[in-house]
């Protein structure tokens, strides 16, 4: 019977003792499926917070020039809005001008045939651009005829002092003559928005500028500076 008893307690004692070493272990698992859950949460909250944030700036910066405007209304002067910051430009410029003797290739790698050497300080008008593994090329226009692709690095989209144009756009029809003055006969009218190739510049006695040029067909004369612009 006393043995008996002495089983009967220790499995009581037994049981007590496995109670108590299983509890905190569940108590840490939840625990730790909470904190998981949490976790989560905040991670699902954090882009819409950022997003939040954002949206109140714009509603913070159009509030602000709502009330300038309602200002400059009342006092009844000029309504002057300050403009908002941009990000820098990243349009293809229309010219570009060599920054020393440059290569034109007839791709946008350096690997590409060379279709022309442009001297430095040339003007050169662009219709292309793109963005390689080295950098950005632009595709230009030589002639009427040639167009190919120069290294950005060779190039600067600033008009220099000393630029030497490379090329005269009429602005009208305009006659090549085979002399600087209006005296010459002329050797070729070409159209209004033609593409002349610039060869040089001369001021003759009456103070007009000409400039010699080469028209697509060949012809090489004067055109007289004000009927035209150099690029």
């Amino acid at each position: 019977m006393k043995k008996k008893l002495l089983a009967t307690v220790g499995a009581v004692l037994g049981l007590s003792l496995l109670l108590t070493i299983n509890a905190p272990t569940s108590t840490k698992a939840n625990s730790n499926l909470l904190l998981a859950s949490v976790e989560w949460v905040q991670a699902q909250l954090s882009p819409l917070q950022t997003k939040v944030t954002s949206l109140e700036k714009q509603l913070a910066a159009q509030d602000a020039t709502i009330k300038q405007l309602q200002k400059a209304v009342a006092e009844g002067g000029n309504v002057v809005v300050t403009p908002p910051t941009t990000e820098p430009s990243t349009e293809t410029p229309a010219v570009v001008y060599t920054t020393t003797s440059a290569k034109v290739h007839s791709g946008a790698t350096r690997n590409y045939k060379v279709l022309s050497t442009i001297a430095a300080n040339k003007g050169l008008t662009v219709i292309g651009q793109h963005k390689g593994a080295d950098g950005v090329w632009y595709r230009v226009e030589v002639s009427s005829t040639v167009k190919g692709w120069i290294f950005s690095n060779d190039v600067s989209t600033t008009k220099p002092s000393e630029f030497i144009p490379s090329k005269v756009v009429t602005k009208q029809a305009t006659n090549v003559r085979k002399g600087a003055t209006t005296n010459y006969n002329s050797l070729e009218t070409v159209a209004k928005g033609s593409t002349l190739t610039y060869l040089g510049s001369f001021k003759n006695a009456n103070g007009e500028t000409w400039y010699n040029v080469q028209t697509p067909k060949g012809t090489k004369g004067w055109v007289l500076s004000t009927l035209t612009e150099v690029k």
